[in-house]
């Protein structure tokens, strides 16, 4: 089965790639990344693309020029990559034998390194719960344009 995308695949089917992506994911051993992310969505909060990096064990995300720290669970959280790892698998659980027509679940990993590179859910009639996740960049090491500090770090 290929994992690339998964729209009309079964959920197990879905949670088989999950599983093997985040294989590769911590088989590739990446500490420090940087990431850059689009996200459309009922979130206003996070709508748009957004930069992050991770460095020493720390996630940071780009703000207005300025590198936040970012809490762990927090909003932008779910844009890491082992944040995105969780939410895909939320969605999964979600979108599974509710008894309700089920929303189309597109997700897509990267075939070398396993991070979420795409993620669309999209169930008629609720917009409200409809959301595209993609990444468009992606690097080793802290973000180019990271300098160590910024608020809250």
């Amino acid at each position: 089965m290929q994992d690339q995308n998964l729209g009309g695949s079964p959920v197990m089917d879905r949670q088989r790639a999950l599983v093997r992506a985040i294989e590769r994911w911590r088989d590739a051993r990446i500490e420090e990344y940087w990431i850059g992310v689009s996200y459309m969505g009922p979130a206003v909060n996070r709508f748009g693309d957004h930069e992050l990096t991770v460095v020493k064990g720390e996630l940071w995300h780009r703000w207005d020029g300025q590198w936040r720290k970012i809490a762990r669970g927090s909003d932008y959280w779910l844009f890491s990559v082992p944040g995105a790892f969780a939410w895909a698998r939320d969605v999964l659980r979600r979108t599974q034998g509710s008894g309700q027509p089920q929303p189309t679940l597109e997700l897509e990993f990267d075939e070398t390194l396993g991070y979420v590179k795409r993620m669309r859910l999209t169930a008629a009639g609720r917009d409200a719960s409809n959301f595209t996740f993609e990444v468009r960049r992606f690097g080793r090491g802290p973000h180019p344009a990271f300098t160590g500090q910024g608020v809250g770090g």
